[in-house]
């Protein structure tokens, strides 16, 4: 299984092929500024000094962030114009996630490793993790400030059988004293990676694409997307300017003249007005400057609410509404005494995952051919 991956999130541009988790080649760059410049003459390099090109690779791998924006779309852009012209599958993994991949070897099932990506102004970008085997759990992501980050941490290792935790990336070499100091008094283990360990690298980008592919966790072009952790000043005030507010039936008249073009042709507004008619569902609108520009919908079941659908329109997508959305139903179903959510998402539907599993769903089961006939949804619960 021959990989071509590639990671352009931080300063350091770096292509990698690799055979399975044998590494054929590894190259890197490392001035931030030429990226753009730079990252096509290493793929090139990488295939001519391994006698290969882009049609002998048999996965796709790229960092989809957090990291500098435009580095995360430069390495995306390459990725999606490799997989639109060769049907490739791709594969799109966090940097967290690739820096848990630089230590792996240094941690055991008992061991927590928490990745930390320098944000600016005392912030971080978090990712913790932990190894079972070959498998990589994700406990938990956020973005917050820096003195925030290791108090979650310090509640989060006070609450489980974690004995170690292995601290990784270029925020905990910046605030290595910090953390000592807050995370020691739980009597815990604490271990940094080295400094090489801290670089983000493709390496790992590769070798946690290929653990996804054998998972059934893979796409085409359409499938990655960035992770911005941290929106940039547009973005966040463009979401605030995104009000939530109860859907009515005018609200479905309006939308639905252009409904599959405006929603995808997957959703069904026969179904939506059936759903939305139930007396124990609940649905709501995202709007924009008055415009309808995504919906989600439960339907509560005892002390149980089911996401029926969650939807943002086509050409709104980026905008953060589906996190939005997906918060809202969160503490709405608090309020009428939900004890979970459970939704079903295509397996291959990677953006939609990631989303999921940011706000700390699980996967608790697999229904099989369950779209279409063909593909497999994954159940996905949050206890709330």
């Amino acid at each position: 299984m021959k990989t071509l991956a590639i990671d352009t999130s931080s300063k350091i541009c770096t292509v990698s092929i690799l055979d399975n988790d044998d590494v054929l080649i590894n190259l890197y760059n490392d001035d931030e500024k030429t990226h753009s410049v730079k990252l096509m003459p290493m793929i090139n390099k990488a295939f001519n000094e391994t006698n290969m090109n882009l049609q002998n690779m048999d996965l796709l791998a790229c960092s989809i962030g957090p990291g500098s924006f435009t580095g995360v779309r430069i390495g995306i852009a390459t990725i999606k114009a490799f997989s639109d012209v060769t049907n490739i599958p791709v594969v799109g993994v966090s940097s967290l996630e690739g820096l848990a991949y630089n230590v792996k070897d240094k941690a055991s099932d008992l061991t927590l490793i928490c990745s930390l990506i320098d944000a600016k102004n005392n912030n971080v970008y978090c990712g913790l993790y932990n190894f079972k085997g070959n498998d990589c759990n994700k406990l938990s992501m956020f973005a917050e400030d820096i003195n925030m980050t290791v108090s979650k941490i310090n509640n989060i290792l006070s609450n489980n059988d974690f004995t170690g935790i292995l601290f990784v990336g270029d925020a905990s070499k910046i605030y290595k004293d910090l953390l000592e100091n807050n995370i020691s008094k739980n009597n815990i283990n604490i271990n940094f990676a080295t400094d090489k360990e801290n670089f983000q690298n493709s390496i790992s980008i590769a070798k946690s694409s290929l653990n996804k592919y054998n998972k059934g966790e893979y796409g085409n072009s359409s499938s990655i997307s960035p992770i911005y952790l941290k929106k940039s000043q547009a973005e966040r005030a463009l979401e605030e300017k995104i009000k939530i507010c109860e859907m009515t039936i005018d609200d479905i008249n309006s939308i639905s003249e252009n409904f599959n073009n405006d929603f995808d042709k997957f959703w069904n507004i026969e179904n939506l007005k059936n759903d939305f008619n139930n007396p124990n569902s609940s649905y709501f609108i995202a709007k924009l400057n008055d415009e309808i520009i995504g919906f989600v919908g439960i339907l509560k079941i005892i002390d149980e609410a089911n996401i029926m659908n969650i939807a943002t329109k086509t050409n709104k997508r980026n905008l953060g509404v589906a996190s939005k959305l997906l918060n809202y139903i969160i503490q709405y179903s608090k309020s009428i005494n939900c004890k979970s959510i459970t939704l079903e998402v295509n397996e291959h539907n990677v953006p939609a995952i990631h989303l999921y599993e940011k706000f700390n769903f699980k996967r608790i089961g697999l229904r099989k051919k369950y779209y279409n006939n063909t593909d497999n949804a994954i159940i996905m619960t949050l206890f709330v």
